[in-house]
């Protein structure tokens, strides 16, 4: 009987938690420490690697990079709003102020939101690529070239 065709999108909470925790504190150190906004975006591809690396070895690992980093655009919304703001905003701030800040950021995140999702995604695929050909699961044997592996039903005649 054939299968019916199920498509879903997977993905693990408890990677992406970490995936979220690893691109704010990589945000901000790049926005408040080095001063570089722009920086936001190999922190994204590296939070996707910790996606790979903190995922199992079947675990979606971009699917996870992806989440991570889309649910983690909401704190680097509110760090980059202090960041423009020049610190945190009180009561008597300038109305007029407030309203170009929160323009430029809202500018910032339609520049960098689509591409931060995409290296993030981009770096589950890569660290998931370099651990699949440096590591296989435990159980299986490496390949030699030329050599093909048997499986236990097969015979050797």
């Amino acid at each position: 009987m054939r299968e019916p065709f199920d498509p879903s999108f997977e993905f693990d909470l408890d990677t992406v938690a970490w995936v979220v925790v690893t691109m704010t504190l990589l945000c901000a150190t790049v926005v408040f420490v080095f001063d570089r906004p722009a920086w936001n975006l190999p922190a994204a591809f590296l939070a996707g690697g910790v996606a790979a690396a903190r995922g199992g070895f079947y675990d979606a690992a971009a699917n996870n990079g992806f989440v991570g980093v889309l649910v983690g655009l909401g704190p680097m919304a509110a760090m980059f709003y202090v960041y423009r703001f020049g610190g945190i905003p009180s009561l008597d701030a300038n109305p007029d102020l407030l309203f170009l800040t929160s323009v430029g950021v809202g500018a910032d995140m339609i520049a960098y939101a689509p591409m931060m999702v995409i290296f993030g995604y981009l770096g589950g695929v890569a660290v998931d690529r370099i651990r699949r050909r440096t590591r296989p699961p435990v159980g299986y044997r490496r390949r030699e070239r030329g050599q093909t592996v048997r499986r236990s039903g097969e015979s050797s005649r």
